[in-house]
């Protein structure tokens, strides 16, 4: 399965297939669209169905690794450049411990991530040590990548100022499109952090003995399942208040019912034995509390009764109900009614005038005779008459306005709820005196609103002493029916939701069940590559192990997730593997498992930067872990640093290709040294060279391997330039490579490409180097192409010299 096939269509393609129910269906969706979403489903509203989508921020670009510059940090004092080639093949920095080998892996790490893989989860005395000793200033720490195809590199460089801390340094990111804030804007951030082309022995440490979740977290990121992850949180976090609610509801039935039972009332009894079903008849009991109070000639109770049940208008509603007649009012005022009437009979006399001049055109008024209703006048009225309209419609809508509200006065006060009759000892008298006040309200609107100002509040203030006082004569009365019929009519608000949650409880519990198991099958499926990565890596580094590693599986979710490595002992199934391989097993483990996630096909970073991964192996697991780096480096850049020179030595003996050492030494006050080992050019030719001199063999047997050995080295030389110069114009590594496999079908294509970067003028090879370089490149280059000849059969040893000679002035 692709990892990059779109997740979505995916989940309706299963869906279908699966016969999901429409409203679990409904909910999956909802669910990977958003909370939006996901509540609208439930409600049985329209959704958007918009589903997430990962940011598109991953490059499709290949980036290699060129050059990391360290100065004044961690081992390392007066500026180093650690260069490598920028495309694949397999680099091994091996130094003793304290040379400051580690610090140029860290400083790849740090510079491109802002951290440290080492540091993490350290006390501060880890990170205190950033800055070296010796030669702290300036601090410097510089990463130089080349996108395939693109002639401008990436640098991306950390400095920091005197006294800066460690997290204080100063970024710059420049490319070929510009400078940069930070890797992000390049779409790097996200890759950085899912593929990490960084892996330390403490990283690997903290993955395989770390919690089972880091390691799922770690394996599962780079799966492109994010989405179903945040769907299953959303989920999860609308079933919780429901379940909570449903819970809730069921246990207070059980308290509702054993305290109704104890009510000496028959209602209460009743209603406790509905309660004691599984499902009780919600309309039965409505029914029961629905039911009149018993009947009594008590007349306090009865009183007591109205009086709780007395509404009366609060006192904020009638403070605005009094600043509103004052508004009304003296808008009223502003609109004089005797100038309205008189505005009124003026707008009369100009509609008629302006009538007659538009039915008798222009002439003298019909009125005064003296004046003219020409076209100004007609002008002039027109005008004038639209704001005698507007002074008119403004004084009727304020009179409106004004009688509405003085009719709410006095419906509030005339529709006041207060008993007017009595009981022995209910203390009635000072509300009936309030509202007795109240109801004397005077005529006018001002007048009116100062008189609700001035004694509603007395009222309120009756009514709730009379109503404190009803409330407790009741509750003394009481049985305890009625405090317990409160808490039963809050219950049965309650208990009428019940069945909508526990259908949407259902809905979301399937949504899940399905969604888990499928979010299960699909990982598995994305991870099957990985997991047979890690078993072909594993099958290479367990040499001489009893353990055999199974294809690892991703399992469960939140706070159970976990990874299964399935393996067996001497063909005997042994559970999982964390709990029976030794220290160096663990160790080979940690690089099975992780060394494909560094190399995944969707990774942008075609280069792997492994720090001190030979702890604890035998030498047998050395043997084998370096055919592992040999494979890799045919299609990635590995960088390995190592203390450990049973690794190099590995490569060496082992002869897997053409890797490159770079040795690292420190001298007093941080003065590190870096210098090459021994390349494929010089070890062909040293090769050669103690061949030639090996007299126990005859020149003739000699001859051919000793011409043949010269001849790889020369091509090696060629490819290193070809490489080198294309590399720098931003050639694509796909077409270096096929150039120098086109060109490899002779010494003299192969050389041509070198000297001109076209293969096909092999012609001009002879005739360049001759006249660039003499007759000692030429007859060592006709030997190494054609074989040894007469001249070079007694003088096997000054061919080995003058190849090493052409290979230097090809270099």
């Amino acid at each position: 399965m692709n990892r990059t096939e779109p997740l979505v269509e995916l989940i309706f393609d299963r869906l279908a297939a699966d016969h999901v129910p429409d409203d679990t269906a409904d909910v999956v969706l909802a669910a990977l669209s958003g909370e939006a979403d996901l509540d609208a489903a439930l409600a049985g509203e329209p959704t958007a169905l918009e589903p997430q989508r990962p940011a598109a921020d991953q490059p499709q670009e290949r980036i290699w690794l060129s050059s990391v510059t360290v100065a004044g940090f961690r081992g390392v004092g007066p500026e180093r450049t650690l260069a490598v080639e920028p495309g694949p093949g397999l680099t091994v920095v091996v130094g003793r411990n304290g040379s400051g080998k580690s610090s140029f892996a860290e400083a790849v790490e740090l510079t491109l991530t802002g951290d440290s893989a080492r540091w993490a989860d350290r006390n501060s005395v880890w990170r205190a040590g950033w800055r070296n000793l010796h030669a702290g200033e300036p601090c410097r720490i510089a990463v130089e990548l080349r996108v395939d195809g693109v002639a401008t590199p990436t640098r991306v460089v950390r400095s920091w100022p005197v006294g800066a801390e460690l997290g204080e340094a100063e970024v710059t990111v420049t490319s070929a499109r510009g400078t940069h804030k930070d890797l992000a804007e390049l779409g790097l951030a996200r890759p950085l952090e899912l593929y990490r082309p960084f892996l330390t022995a403490a990283e690997l440490g903290r993955l395989t003995a770390g919690t089972q979740s880091q390691l799922f977290d770690a394996i599962s990121a780079i799966l492109g399942l994010e989405a179903i992850t945040d769907a299953d949180r959303r989920l999860m976090a609308a079933t919780r208040p429901i379940d909570a609610a449903i819970k809730d509801v069921r246990g207070q039935r059980a308290a509702l019912a054993t305290t109704l039972a104890e009510v000496p009332d028959d209602r209460a009894r009743r209603a406790a034995a509905l309660l004691a079903a599984s499902r009780p008849d919600l309309a039965v009991l409505t029914a029961i509390l629905d039911e009149p109070e018993e009947p009594t000639a008590d007349e306090a109770v009865l009183l007591c009764r109205r009086l709780v049940g007395m509404q009366l208008p609060d006192a904020d509603e009638v403070a605005r109900l009094a600043g509103q007649l004052r508004e009304a009012t003296a808008e009223a005022r502003r609109h004089d009614g005797g100038r309205s009437r008189a505005s009124l009979r003026s707008a009369e006399l100009l509609r008629l005038a302006i009538e007659h001049h538009d039915d008798r055109g222009g002439g003298p008024c019909p009125v005064c005779a003296t004046g003219s209703l020409d076209g100004d006048w007609r002008t002039s009225a027109a005008a004038s008459l639209a704001e005698l309209r507007d002074r008119t419609l403004a004084a009727q809508a304020s009179a409106a306005r004004l009688t509405a509200l003085l009719q709410r006065a006095h419906y509030l006060i005339d529709d006041l709820d207060v008993p007017d009759d009595g009981a022995a000892g209910v203390p009635v008298d000072g509300l009936q005196a309030a509202a007795a006040a109240l109801r004397l309200a005077p005529g006018g609107p001002e007048e009116l609103a100062d008189h609700l100002t001035a004694r509603y509040p007395a009222v309120l203030a009756a009514a709730q002493a009379a109503q404190a006082y009803a409330k407790g004569l009741l509750r003394q009365r009481d049985t305890g029916w009625q405090a317990a019929a409160g808490d039963l009519r809050t219950w049965l608000a309650a208990a009428g939701k019940l069945p909508e949650r526990e259908r949407t409880l259902t809905r979301l519990n399937a949504a899940r069940n399905w969604l888990k198991a499928t979010a299960t099958e699909l990982r598995n499926q994305r991870a099957a590559p990985f997991a047979a990565h890690s078993q072909r890596i594993w099958a290479k580094l367990r040499q001489e192990s009893n353990v055999e590693l199974g294809a690892m599986t991703l399992e469960g979710a939140n706070t159970r997730r976990r990874v299964v490595f399935p393996v067996s002992v001497d063909g005997t199934d042994n559970g999982t593997a964390l709990g029976v391989m030794s220290q160096g097993e663990m160790q080979a483990l940690g690089l099975a498992t992780f060394l494909p996630r560094g190399c995944a096909p969707e990774s942008p970073f075609r280069f792997i930067v492994v720090d001190d991964p030979v702890q604890s192996m035998d030498p047998s697991k050395v043997d084998g872990l370096a055919r592992v780096f040999a494979e890799l480096a045919e299609q990635r850049q590995v960088v390995v640093f190592t203390h450990d020179t049973r690794l190099p030595e590995a490569v060496e003996r082992l002869n897997l290709g053409q890797a490159r050492i770079v040795e690292v030494s420190r001298a007093e006050r941080s003065v590190v040294t870096l210098r090459p080992g021994s390349d494929p050019v010089t070890r062909y030719m040293d090769d050669a060279y103690a061949l030639a001199r090996n007299e126990e063999i005859a020149a003739e047997a000699r001859g051919p391997v000793v011409a043949e050995l010269c001849r790889s080295a020369i091509e090696a030389a060629c490819h290193r330039i070809v490489w080198r110069q294309r590399v720098a114009r931003g050639v694509p590594h796909d077409q270096i490579e096929a150039a120098i496999v086109a060109a490899s079908r002779r010494l003299t294509t192969t050389v041509a490409l070198a000297l001109f970067d076209d293969a096909e003028r092999g012609g001009d090879v002879l005739g360049y180097l001759s006249r660039r370089h003499g007759p000692r490149t030429v007859g060592a280059y006709q030997a190494c192409k054609e074989g040894v000849h007469g001249a070079y059969l007694a003088d096997l040893p000054g061919l080995v010299a003058d190849a090493r000679h052409l290979a230097a002035v090809l270099s």
